[in-house]
């Protein structure tokens, strides 16, 4: 795939990932949906479809990864503290707060990834990286206290599930890192959303739907799994063939920037001065991570 069209890809699927926290939202606002079904529902419908795909129109292994037990445990950690924390973390963050909150929270977990492996490595960040942690620190305290420490401008659960689903990208950024060399990416995110919808279903069942859940509802929901889940999850993994990893991050600062824009214009949320700066500042910390060095200090 040429690098015009994985951009495309890309540009695309960040677009509809945000616009599936818009989605969230309006189904959390006008049904009395748990954010725990929809997740559930979401990811056991979307790994499903994923798979049988897969099996009836591809040449792809599907069941290899379960030939061995290591890769096994890896798809299995995968789909629990990768897929799983990070979906329900932030649909439960998108409850208490809102998607522009959510996304930008999550956004964090470029640079928690990078105090991590300084971490395993036993080596300080880079000048460039100690800067970006520093500004996404300084991002979410504008963001969650507009520049006024005495008083929380968000939802504390918000800020709490907002954070963990920034964990949550950790680990569905590292576990199968691993397997990328022999699994094809797609049976990977495949197997992660049935097995993280498989436990999800544990705590709130699919055939448990709220009371009051209109066909306009059900619509929504349809539009979370298909637009919201399958198709840019395809997308993301098309872009990679085509991209490095450093652009595919740069592409992933439209999700936030649509969320919060739809957020304002759609649905009435109201961002203070201080807060669109911590925006800016979590969102930049992206581009300090994955743009080269070189490009920007003249940094030995």
């Amino acid at each position: 795939m040429s690098s015009f069209k994985s951009i495309i890809c890309g540009i695309i699927s960040a677009t509809l990932f945000g616009i599936s926290g818009i989605l969230a939202s309006i189904l959390f606002r006008q049904a009395a949906v748990a954010p725990e079904w929809l997740v559930g529902v979401r990811m056991l419908c979307a790994g499903a479809v994923l798979l049988c795909m897969l099996t009836l129109f591809t040449k792809e292994a599907v069941f290899s990864v379960w030939q061995h037990t290591y890769t096994a445990l890896l798809v299995v950690l995968f789909g629990l503290f990768g897929v799983l924390l990070a979906q329900s973390s932030f649909f439960l963050s998108v409850y208490y707060g809102d998607a522009a909150i959510a996304t930008v929270l999550q956004s964090l977990g470029p640079a928690i990834i990078v105090v991590l492996m300084s971490i395993y490595s036993k080596r300080w960040p880079s000048r460039l990286e100690f800067v970006a942690i520093i500004l996404a620190l300084l991002g979410v305290f504008l963001l969650v206290t507009n520049g006024d420490i005495t008083h929380l401008k968000i939802n504390p659960k918000a800020l709490y599930w907002g954070v963990i689903s920034a964990f949550g990208l950790v680990g569905y950024t590292l576990i199968p890192k691993p397997l990328l060399h022999q699994t094809p990416p797609l049976v990977i995110v495949g197997w992660g959303l049935l097995i993280g919808g498989l436990v999800a279903n544990l705590i709130h069942p699919v055939w448990r739907i709220a009371s009051g859940v209109n066909l306009q509802d059900i619509w929504i929901v349809i539009a979370i799994v298909i637009f919201g889940t399958l198709i840019p999850y395809a997308l993301y993994v098309m872009s990679l063939a085509g991209l490095k990893p450093s652009s595919a991050s740069l592409l992933g600062t439209i999700e936030p920037l649509v969320a919060t824009t739809l957020s304002v214009t759609l649905l009435g949320t109201r961002l203070r001065g201080f807060q669109l700066i911590g925006i800016l500042l979590i969102l930049s910390t992206i581009l300090l991570i994955s743009l080269p060095l070189k490009k920007f200090l003249q940094i030995e």
